[in-house]
């Protein structure tokens, strides 16, 4: 009896915090077994992330009236294979965005730990999904030639400040400051500059097209260390739907002012996604160009398709290949915050493994990933 009533009890309050905070616990849980074939060595493997990540998060809102609203969101990947922490995400409650900001009619200003503009045109653009099976994912694992920077901090950052503004004519506005906040070998903070990310993105919508663009400035020092360095990437993407399929085009570009520290490159991808079946048909293609490294280009191929079970639930499948020059190691990612690609090393040459230059890598996957 004591048991019933404590449960009811339990029940009560928390039925009372989600109503009277409007707090909403969200997430998903993806698996997915997967076949790789890297330089002719074949492995299997059941990993998480393969569609989205597997993630759990609270969000929630306070209406301040007059249109005007608080918000905050606190979301935290794992990996649903062994239940671990993702990649470098060790000791964060929350590793893929804990922030809180407050959002009317003259736009919306956040602060904490989010994503960049510069990212979301490829999460807002990818025709696979930016996921397993995508074309620009083998470019995303951090390193000198990776379109989400050195450290991978470009995917998100901490202690960053954002303002949204939309305009009456389809055209948002994205203003983005991520403070670095840089220590020195001791662990003391000694600069106000190194670290920082400045970006800045549009996104215009008419109609069925979409079109956006992004620079952000980087002065990249890594912790711990005195010397820094400069690095810029443009990023662009544009889409029409036909309603029958949806084309996407997207292009990166990076410029270093150290080249011997960081490798200038770009990247163009091409997509599309198609309804078919009562599913979702997605295929892309894409190339890297290195301008600073020698033999040091790489290509790649995905397609995936996913099916719905339900509004939650879809399963996927899909074959996604990666080709490196002699000077190139990329891998078959499935995400920032999915389990690791196969034949992971941490000895690097050129901000990658070495275990895998110059060795092409072809992935088949077949997966679950539920809402919630």
């Amino acid at each position: 009896m004591k048991l019933k009533t404590l449960a009811l009890l339990c029940s009560s309050a928390i039925c009372s915090v989600a109503f009277a905070g409007n707090v909403e616990i969200y997430g998903a849980v993806d698996e997915y077994v997967a076949v790789n074939a890297t330089g002719g060595e074949w492995k299997t493997a059941i990993k998480s992330g393969g569609l989205s990540a597997s993630h759990w998060g609270l969000k929630g809102t306070e209406d301040l009236g007059n249109g005007v609203e608080v918000f905050f969101n606190l979301d935290n990947a794992f990996l649903a294979d062994n239940g671990s922490a993702t990649f470098g995400n060790d000791g964060k409650a929350f590793s893929r965005e804990a922030n809180v900001g407050v959002r009317g009619k003259y736009g919306q200003l956040s602060f904490g730990r989010q994503y960049t503009p510069h990212f979301l045109v490829f999460a807002m653009f990818d025709p696979t999904e930016l996921s397993l099976g995508s074309s620009d994912s083998p470019y995303f694992f951090p390193g000198s030639a990776a379109v989400t920077g050195q450290d991978g901090n470009l995917v998100r950052a901490d202690n960053s400040l954002m303002y949204v503004l939309p305009t009456p004519f389809g055209l948002t506005n994205f203003f983005y400051v991520a403070l670095g906040e840089h220590t020195n070998a001791a662990g003391t903070q000694d600069s106000n500059s190194k670290g920082n990310i400045y970006n800045y993105a549009a996104k215009f919508d008419h109609g069925n097209f979409s079109i956006m663009g992004s620079y952000l400035f980087r002065k990249f020092s890594p912790s711990g260390q005195p010397e820094s360095w400069n690095n810029q990437y443009l990023n662009f993407a544009a889409s029409y739907d036909f309603g029958f399929t949806k084309p996407v085009i997207q292009f990166t570009k990076k410029f270093s002012s150290d080249e011997k520290k960081s490798d200038d490159f770009w990247m163009a991808q091409l997509g599309t996604a198609t309804p078919l079946w009562g599913g979702k048909w997605m295929v892309s293609g894409s190339y890297l160009k290195n301008q600073t490294q020698d033999k040091a280009d790489a290509w790649s191929l995905g397609t995936k398709y996913a099916y719905p079970l339900s509004k939650r639930t879809r399963l996927y499948g899909g074959v996604e290949a990666v080709f490196n020059d002699d000077n190139a190691g990329y891998a078959i990612e499935a995400g920032p915050d999915s389990s690791l690609h196969f034949n992971f090393s941490g000895e690097t040459a050129y901000g990658i493994p070495k275990n895998l230059l110059g060795k092409n890598s072809v992935e088949f996957f077949v997966g679950i990933n539920h809402q919630f």
